[in-house]
């Protein structure tokens, strides 16, 4: 698959109907350009609501110490 990154004026109107003709077209997905912080930090939450890689402590101190390892 190829990946095509596309710029344009969203106040433009023909440039507007030309993004929406062409995602109508059932062929083409939008793709949220996601950064590697932003995708370790939906990773991260992710693994919260899993319950999953979760580190617990009962003060500061125990958690320096797990982040130090």
């Amino acid at each position: 698959m190829t990946t095509i990154a596309i710029t344009y004026n969203e106040k433009n109107e023909i440039a507007r109907k030309a993004i929406e003709f062409i995602l109508s077209l059932g062929h083409f997905k939008v793709e949220e350009n996601i950064t590697p912080a932003k995708k370790k930090t939906l990773k991260a939450i992710k693994d919260a609501r899993d319950g999953v890689n979760i580190t617990s402590c009962n003060s500061f101190e125990e958690y320096l110490k797990a982040v130090a390892e």
